[in-house]
């Protein structure tokens, strides 16, 4: 690995906010870091479809709106964010609980790959050689508070990595947003549990972009809030990817939105305004 490099708290390219953590780590680095602005897209492994789409969808607006997604690489909400990052031409940063040289699950691996060969990060407090041991994950977790701006928490049960994230992110006086679900779902149950004591709840990419400006400021890229509108004529639900300038993941995520605000309504395979 030659460009391996470990950066350390008093060193110009160690991420700032790391520093708020108590004992602050030296890192290992593979690939490129920077100063710009990171959100971190977080869920469980044992998500769901809607979950999947949604996250992706998540790391597509990131990317077109300039800002870098962070996560854990891990199977599942993580993987996904990923996925839609890279789709998107974006940056993603990925925190691992092994060593940078130790791609877990392995399934992941041509993600791993992708992340680097797109000018993103791997990144690790553990040194090279080092195995996914399971307590390694939670400190791991503290990583992915510490260096983001914002915390998004797509689904999560009632324990996990997740829910860690966002606590330890609250801690730090990091935004935790929160994608609210059915209440007797087991991958909603978590993120539901957040919103009561506090979180703010996320209703899309579009709610997401807005929420990250008030908190961010405007976006690298000026990448304006997407909003769907239906004629009423309708459109077809294969034709909104283009219609709407976004990924078919992010399309679908906008929709579920839209039908559970009572804006739109699906007939077969066409769309219609909720009036129409």
């Amino acid at each position: 690995m030659t460009d391996l490099r470990v950066t350390a708290p008093d060193d110009p390219d160690y991420p700032v906010g790391l520093h708020d953590l108590e004992h602050p780590p030296p890192l290992y680095v593979l690939g490129v870091t920077t100063a710009a602005p990171a959100v971190a897209v977080v869920g469980t492994r044992k998500c769901t479809r809607y979950g999947l789409n949604l996250a992706e969808a998540f790391g597509h607006a990131l990317s077109r709106a300039g800002w870098t997604t962070v996560s854990g690489l891990a199977r599942g909400i993580d993987a996904a964010a990923h996925r839609g990052t890279l789709q998107g031409q974006g940056r993603a940063v990925a925190i691992l609980g092994s060593g940078v040289d130790v791609v877990y699950p392995a399934e992941n691996t041509d993600l791993y790959r992708s992340i680097l060969r797109r000018g993103g990060a791997i990144m690790s407090e553990y040194p090279p050689g080092t195995g996914p041991d399971r307590w390694r994950f939670p400190a791991r977790n503290r990583i992915i508070a510490g260096i983001s701006s914002a915390v998004v928490v797509v689904e999560a049960g009632v324990k996990g990595g997740a829910l860690i994230t966002a606590r330890l992110a609250a801690e730090m006086g990091r935004p935790v947003l929160v994608v609210p679900g059915d209440v007797d779902r087991s991958a909603s149950v978590g993120c539901n549990l957040l919103i009561r004591d506090g979180a703010h709840p996320v209703l899309g990419v579009d709610d997401l972009l807005a929420e990250l400006e008030l908190i961010l400021g405007k976006p690298p890229n000026q990448t304006p809030v997407l909003t769907g509108i239906i004629p009423p004529t309708g459109l077809a639900i294969d034709d909104l990817p283009s219609i709407w300038d976004c990924t078919p993941a992010e399309a679908l995520a906008r929709l579920a939105r839209m039908e559970i605000a009572g804006e739109a309504r699906r007939v077969g395979d066409v769309v219609l305004p909720s009036s129409g």
